[in-house]
């Protein structure tokens, strides 16, 4: 997602400073949604999850309730701009 923010942002003539900042804020708000939020949808609860569908209807996840995506998304947006 990151990649596809960051090209999208180039293609409107948005700064690289601008963009690694926007980008990085929008992982750690992303990141943070699925490490700790929930949405509410008619008096019910939903937690969001990143999963992958391996074509044959296994849905695979992390379940480790320890590991925290918030931790890594700055650090994966420096990582994006690096050759900058």
């Amino acid at each position: 997602m990151l990649v596809i923010l960051k090209e999208t942002l180039k293609k409107h003539k948005v700064s690289t400073e601008s963009s690694k900042e926007i980008c990085g804020d929008f992982a750690f708000d992303l990141a943070m949604l699925q490490d700790q939020g929930e949405i509410k949808v008619n008096r019910e609860e939903f937690r969001p999850v990143i999963c992958f569908d391996n074509l044959e209807g296994e849905l695979h996840f992390n379940t480790d309730d320890q590991f925290q995506l918030h931790d890594y998304a700055y650090g994966s947006n420096s990582e994006l701009f690096e050759s900058e």
